[in-house]
């Protein structure tokens, strides 16, 4: 019975070996999944890195070119500040002159009194064509009172037709 149960035991632990070998893929599972996550892990710091060092790259370009700039400023700036004073002094110049003329306007005093003179002429040439109108009235009228008389006279007999 001992030996058997041995045997028993050694059966049973090359069975669950077979079993483990055959069917088991954790222990393959686990071995693949950790290459791939040191091969993904390698290849995305290799890009970081690469990152990192154009950032860098930039940051040392900006570090010279930065003082150069400053440097062109400085230099420059005093003369700017010059041409902006010298702008802004044209600049009230001018918005004097103007605000000046728009208050003593010569043409604009002109203007006004030309207009005045339109306006009385038109007003004269109203009157004048009213009169000539009652005067073309008159003159209709007196003509139709003619012709009325003449064709009163010519029915009595009194003027003879030409």
């Amino acid at each position: 019975k001992v030996i058997t149960k041995m045997a028993a035991e050694g059966i049973v632990k090359d069975v669950g070996e077979i079993h483990a070998r055959l069917l088991d893929h954790r222990p393959v599972l686990q071995g693949e999944i950790k290459c791939f996550i040191r091969e993904f892990e390698g290849k995305r710091n290799h890009r970081e890195e690469e990152r990192l060092e154009a950032v860098l790259g930039h940051a040392q370009q900006m570090g010279h070119t930065i003082p150069a700039c400053t440097r062109l400023m400085e230099d420059n700036l005093a003369q700017v500040i010059a041409h902006l004073k010298v702008a802004t002094s044209m600049c009230e110049k001018i918005s004097e002159m103007e605000e000046s003329l728009a208050k003593t306007d010569p043409l604009k005093d002109r203007r006004e009194e030309r207009q005045k003179e339109w306006d009385e002429f038109m007003v004269e040439q109203v009157g004048r064509s009213a009169e000539v109108d009652r005067e073309h009235e008159i003159l209709c009228d007196n003509i139709r009172e003619q012709h009325r008389l003449k064709e009163e006279k010519l029915k009595e007999g009194k003027v003879s037709l030409p």
